[in-house]
């Protein structure tokens, strides 16, 4: 299925304003593709629209106009993430056809609780969360690495819900990952694949790598870490953990191109960038099975690189460490097929684009 364009349609895509994260990032892309490779007439629409300043400086080089008034006809295009903020104002407009992309299944399903229920659905829902997790302290972690997020998704991707992903007058579902088409496909709910790609400076930056040059360091994402993973950092102190937060594109490249490893233990609600970022920069990934990390066509790596949130695996993962530390070279090689992957990415997300758009 594709939308109904003609010359004259116009491209509305929402974003937040002046936000740099993954996310609005997939959004300019898409914008920037269909501007420049199709020569399509694409605005971005931020909110909120009365922001002075809504393009923040890292998206800048993108060079997409915005508009602060969506035209709402037939012939135009409204482009959603699934953001239930965006998904509330994109209701107003009652003739454009809407393309909502499912950027996180994950996020979508924590802000529907929360706006959909109100203080006693939400008290009585935490109950059971609350009992399980007594149970799994006093039986010594028998579920593994427990959040509330986890606990909603159990619930809501259980068949009672079957419209939980069900959004009234939406033209097209967009799926950004085989685990967002997987949890659309569980409810029914048929979705055409739009991913994104790794920013060219990136692979730009890998050719001038030296391998001699990398260092003992194992980057991490504090934003969406576990407590699992925060305490195997305690755990293992002898070893050199650096953070990426509030980093430039220049200060996160050239912190990348020196480690070794970059380890993520967040709930992967989409294709996540930074694990492919690293990779592109020749580093080894750690991850755990949660989100798209559990499926092979989201992140193409080994199983043995991949590690259930069990205390059990601590070990193993030390050890996974050492080994990737004292024979780097080696273990590298092991992510070629992925780094394949990811140059080819971009080059996929434009046939997808004109699938979709053309």
């Amino acid at each position: 299925m594709k939308f109904k364009l003609n010359k004259n349609s116009e491209i509305f895509i929402f974003a937040p304003a002046n936000v740099d994260t993954g996310g609005p990032t997939d959004l300019h892309q898409l914008a920037y593709i269909l501007k420049n490779k199709f020569k399509k007439k694409v605005y971005m629409h931020y909110l909120p629209s009365h922001s002075r300043t809504p393009v923040h400086k890292n998206y800048q080089i993108f060079k997409i106009p915005f508009k602060k008034k969506i035209i709402d006809i037939k012939k135009n295009i409204l482009i959603i993430p699934e953001t239930f903020h965006f998904i509330n104002v994109s209701e107003k407009y009652k003739k454009i056809q809407k393309g909502l992309w499912w950027l996180s299944v994950d996020n979508y399903l924590k802000h529907r609780f929360v706006n959909k229920n109100n203080k006693i659905i939400k008290f009585l829902i935490k109950i059971p969360f609350k009992i399980i997790v007594l149970f799994n302290k006093l039986t010594l972690f028998c579920f593994g690495n427990l959040s509330f997020f986890k606990y909603l998704k159990f619930i809501y991707l259980k068949p009672p819900f079957i419209n939980v992903f069900k959004i009234k007058n939406i033209s097209i579902n967009l799926a950004h990952s085989k685990y967002q088409f997987e949890a659309l496909r569980l409810k029914k709910i048929k979705s055409f694949y739009l991913s994104d790609y790794i920013r060219d400076e990136y692979f730009k930056a890998a050719k001038n790598i030296l391998i001699t040059n990398k260092k003992n360091i194992v980057c991490y994402n504090p934003s969406k870490s576990s407590n699992f993973f925060n305490k195997f950092i305690k755990l293992n102190s002898d070893i050199k953990f650096l953070p990426l937060k509030n980093l430039s594109l220049e200060k996160m490249v050239s912190t990348l191109s020196k480690s070794k490893i970059y380890m993520d233990f967040g709930f992967h609600p989409g294709q996540d960038h930074l694990p492919r970022e690293a990779a592109v920069l020749k580093n080894c990934i750690i991850t755990n099975k949660e989100g798209s990390a559990a499926f092979y066509a989201d992140l193409p790596i080994k199983n043995e690189f991949k590690f259930d949130e069990k205390s059990e695996n601590f070990l193993k993962m030390r050890n996974k460490i050492n080994i990737i530390f004292d024979n780097f070279t080696k273990e590298l090689i092991k992510f070629e097929y992925y780094r394949k992957y990811l140059h080819q990415q971009k080059s996929q997300f434009e046939k997808q684009i004109s699938r979709i758009f053309n």
